[in-house]
C-alpha cells in the first residue's frame, strides 16, 4: 500500500522533511511501501521460501512482525538517472554511487531509523520511527495489535493507547517534574559543564554549554540531564542512559518543532543557542 496518509502522523511529517532535505543536497527520492496488510506482508515473507524469488524479509505478517504493519515505516527509492542512460526507472534501487547510504545518513540526522544499519538483512530503502526500537517486539508488548496502536495516534507523542494501562517507563515522564525539577536540571548541567553549581541559569551557565547531538558529543556527561529534562517535559527520549541516539534525536526534533517552532529541526542542541536557553528556562 502506498498511501502515506495511513502512516503515523509524525512519520508523515518526517518523510516530507527528509524528501526536502535530500532535494537540497541534490538527491531526489520518492516513497513506495507504506502501510501493509497481513496478507501483503505474508506474501513478502513467502518470497524465497515457498514462493519464487529471493528472501527479502524475516518478518511474518500473521505475527505483526513488520514495522510496515504498524504504520511506523516507509520505503523510498531513487528518482534519478544514476547511470546516465536517460532512464530513471532502472536506477530506482541503484546504490552504485552510495545514494541510499547518503539518504540513510540524512534520515538519521532528522531522527529516523534506517534499515541499512541492520545486520541480518540490510534493508537500505527502509526508514522507520525509532521510538519503539528496530523491531516490533516493543509495539506488540505495549499495544498487542496495530489497531490498538493506531488508536493512540490522536496524540502521536504518547507511546500508549486507549485501553492500555502503561507502566511508568512506557510514558513520557510528564508527572516526574516533582522529582526532576528545573533547578535540579540546571545544577546537573552546571556540574557537567564546569559552571558554578548554584541552580540559577545565568551568563556563565549558558556560556559553558556544549553542542550535543547523535553525531557530536553524543556521550558527553550533560546528555543524561538533558534526557531527563526532555522526558520531564513530555518529549520522550527513552531511558536517560547518557548516550544521544535516535530517540534523543527524535525528541530534540519534536521539541524544536513544537516548542521553538523551528521551520526545519536539526536534531542538535547547539551551545549557547535557543534550545539550551529554553531548556534552562532562560527564555
Amino acid at each position: 500500500m502506498r498511501d502515506m496518509t495511513k502512516l503515523h502522523p509524525r512519520l508523515q511529517k518526517m518523510a516530507i522533511q527528509l524528501q526536502q532535505e535530500c532535494s537540497r543536497q541534490g538527491i531526489f527520492i520518492k516513497f513506495s511501501e507504506c502501510l501493509r496488510t497481513i496478507a501483503e506482508q505474508d506474501a513478502l515473507y513467502a518470497q524465497g521460501r515457498t514462493a519464487p524469488g529471493n528472501i527479502v524479509t524475516n518478518a511474518k505478517g500473521s505475527t505483526y512482525s513488520s514495522q510496515h504493519q504498524w504504520g511506523v515505516a516507509i520505503d523510498f527509492y531513487i528518482d534519478m538517472d544514476v547511470d546516465g542512460d536517460g532512464d530513471k526507472k532502472d536506477d530506482a534501487f541503484n546504490n552504485s554511487t552510495r545514494l541510499f547510504d547518503r539518504v540513510g545518513t540524512i534520515a538519521k540526522s532528522i531522527g529516523l531509523g534506517w534499515g541499512g544499519d541492520w545486520t541480518s538483512i540490510k534493508d537500505r530503502p527502509h526508514l522507520y520511527l525509532p521510538d519503539w526500537g528496530s523491531t516490533t517486539s516493543r509495539l506488540k508488548q505495549l499495544y498487542k495489535s496495530p489497531d490498538h496502536f493506531m488508536a493512540s495516534w490522536k496524540n502521536p507523542d504518547l507511546p500508549q493507547s486507549p485501553g492500555y494501562t502503561p507502566k511508568p517507563s512506557d510514558t513520557p515522564v510528564k508527572n516526574t517534574a516533582a522529582v526532576y525539577t528545573k533547578k535540579q536540571f540546571i545544577l546537573d548541567v552546571q556540574s557537567c559543564t564546569g559552571s558554578k553549581p548554584d541552580g540559577i541559569a545565568g551568563k556563565e551557565t549558558i556560556g559553558n554549554t556544549v553542542t550535543i547531538s547523535a553525531w557530536k558529543n553524543r556521550k558527553h556527561p550533560v546528555i543524561t540531564p538533558v534526557q531527563k529534562r526532555l522526558n520531564t517535559l513530555g518529549f520522550h527520549c527513552g531511558t536517560a542512559d547518557g548516550i544521544a541516539g535516535p530517540k534523543f534525536t527524535a525528541a530534540v526534533n519534536r521539541y524544536q518543532s513544537n516548542v521553538l517552532k523551528y521551520r526545519t529541526s536539526d536534531g542538535e542542541i547547539t551551545a549557547r543557542k535557543k534550545m539550551w536557553k529554553s531548556l534552562l528556562g532562560m527564555i
